[in-house]
């Protein structure tokens, strides 16, 4: 009974060997470190980093530019201060933007998917979350559907209600 067991266990390594390698492969890639290497008077210098690395930055440096912008119309800045702001705002928008281009990635289109992302309503029923958070809002629900048709019937003890009500017809 042992030995069928174990042989019922065993799957076609060749049907699903492929899909199971794919996303792991995925994830080697995309964290697979790169040297970047640049030059200044110091000399040459070189550091590792990976796509995922790099896209944060973008975003880091794209999130900086706005928050300088927003600081700009906030505080009321004008004069050096603004224009400073303005500068800072406008070179870390060009980093970012030589930093995707290198990658292929795209801030504006990454902040639009993650909009309509935070649009979509939350689904009720989570796999995710606990079983008794999911149980107190199954039993939530009828609660509230009953309480919205309670409230559509006068059951009010006031025969002055009641008259009102007649009145009003």
């Amino acid at each position: 009974m042992d030995e069928q067991q174990h042989n019922a266990l065993e799957l076609p390594k060749g049907l699903y060997e492929p899909v199971l390698r794919q996303p792991m492969e995925l994830d080697f890639l995309l964290g697979q470190e790169l040297s970047l290497c640049f030059h200044d008077l110091d000399g040459s210098h070189v550091f590792k980093t990976c796509y995922g690395d790099i896209c944060k930055a973008v975003n880091a440096l794209r999130d900086y530019a706005r928050l300088l912008e927003m600081a700009c119309e906030q505080w009321d800045l004008t004069g050096f201060h603004r224009a400073v702001y303005e500068y800072h705002a406008e070179k870390m928008r060009e980093i970012a933007g030589k930093f995707q281009a290198g990658i292929g990635y795209d801030y504006d289109a990454a902040m639009e998917k993650c909009r309509r992302k935070k649009k979509r309503k939350k689904k009720e029923d989570d796999f995710g979350e606990d079983a008794l958070v999911l149980a107190f809002k199954r039993t939530k629900q009828p609660a509230e559907q009953m309480k919205e048709a309670d409230t559509d019937v006068d059951d009010s003890p006031w025969e002055e209600d009641e008259d009102e009500q007649e009145s009003d017809d």
